[in-house]
């Protein structure tokens, strides 16, 4: 796991030696999450890999999983790329993916121009903001990831209920694709329901709107102690802070809206190998999840997942909690690629806590343990790991 700031980087080594084979699992830093690293992580993954990939995998057209293919498109046009995969959704032969992009993309452009003309304020504004920035800019590396930088890799657009049982040229390594679902309901639902949600705090009201001030009764007003004589109907104090936070800012609720619609186009994979299983889930929130988990079959899977990589940087909606219950009792190894900048509830605290539970040691490996200069630190200082992990200079390795 390479820290790139905020965003994601997973290099997987398969074998040793000269026979070692290698899966890149996205490559991105959000324009705002950035600390500098993406050079020296571009330089270790072409002297780790000796610029050889059997798969390349690009969860979804994010920026902090993926701007690193832009930004080192010539460098990555020098690999020797057996194939590419990526989501349905990416997919532009896909006249259902085609549609949906163009809708999204222009909507994002209107949002984008709606909240700079009206200059919205407040948190919910700014993580609007820095989400549909998270979406721009990403030409270059959508364009190529489609034609493989030129190396003449496979492309794969990948859908729930695909697999593989040999991955490229790796021998042994095979894939089962769990995400993202077929059915384009699924990717509109992120908020699970309560009892699948590790809760956050409300949001901040205090910017809400007020559609009639001049029709106001206030409780230090005569009016109102009148309407009260009167057995008028009077809304609760819980009544009008929930009217305030629905009415708070729509516009700036719609663009992280579509960011959650984009999140759950991510890929999910289960990788395994020589009697160990990766689970690598992308960004994918609860319509993702719930397109496959509650069967019999994905509880006996999260029992015997070896390797977890937390969805979303850990953030409160991106992780439900019968995916959590169902992971092995013990044993497991979990990293998560996360900061603080720029979203300050990410990661989710109560999340990692509760995955911690089945870990090997009881850590969870966060990225954001590796110190970099100026960069924004964890709020605890690294505990010993499991022998199972060593830090590098900008990353974590995890042997299983």
């Amino acid at each position: 796991m390479y820290r790139t700031g905020f965003g994601d980087c997973f290099l997987i080594t398969l074998g040793t030696a000269d026979d070692a084979r290698h899966v890149l699992v996205d490559f991105g830093a959000h324009m705002h999450g950035e600390i500098g690293t993406m050079p020296g992580v571009m330089a270790n993954i072409e002297e780790t890999t000796k610029k050889k990939l059997s798969v390349l995998v690009a969860t979804h057209r994010h920026r902090d999983h993926i701007s690193g293919f832009g930004q080192f498109a010539d460098r990555f046009g020098g690999f020797d790329i057996g194939e590419v995969w990526m989501p349905w959704t990416d997919d532009p032969k896909d006249p259902d993916a085609a549609s949906l992009n163009a809708k999204h993309l222009a909507l994002y452009a209107t949002l984008e121009q709606h909240l700079a003309a009206v200059k919205a304020t407040g948190p919910v504004a700014r993580a609007a903001r820095a989400a549909l920035q998270n979406l721009a800019g990403n030409d270059k590396a959508t364009t190529e990831l489609a034609r493989g930088f030129g190396t003449g890799a496979t492309i794969r657009y990948l859908k729930a209920g695909q697999s593989f049982d040999k991955v490229g040229d790796v021998g042994g390594l095979s894939a089962q694709v769990l995400g993202p679902p077929g059915d384009k309901a699924f990717l509109s639902r992120m908020n699970p329901p309560a009892d699948q949600h590790f809760l956050t705090g409300p949001g901040d009201t205090r910017r809400g709107a007020r559609p009639f001030p001049g029709y106001e009764l206030h409780v230090d007003e005569a009016d109102f102690k009148q309407a009260v004589a009167a057995n008028q109907p009077v809304a609760s104090a819980s009544d009008v802070k929930a009217l305030k936070h629905s009415a708070e800012n729509p516009a700036s609720r719609l663009a992280l809206f579509l960011d959650s619609v984009r999140n759950n186009t991510s890929l999910v994979i289960v990788f395994r190998y020589k009697g160990k299983t990766l689970l690598f889930p992308g960004d994918a929130q609860w319509g993702n999840w719930q397109s496959w988990i509650g069967t019999p079959a994905a509880k006996a899977l999260l029992a015997e997942v070896d390797f977890l990589k937390i969805s979303h940087h850990g953030s409160e909606n991106a992780t439900p909690v019968d995916v959590v219950n169902d992971l092995r009792a013990n044993g497991l190894a979990a990293m998560v690629s996360t900061q603080i900048t720029p979203f300050p509830t990410i990661p989710r605290i109560p999340l990692l806590d509760a995955i911690q539970q089945h870990c090997e040691g009881h850590i969870l490996v966060r990225s954001d343990w590796i110190d970099v200069d100026k960069a924004p630190k964890a709020p605890k200082a690294m505990p010993p790991l499991p022998t199972a992990f060593k830090p590098g200079d900008l990353w974590f390795d995890c042997s299983l």
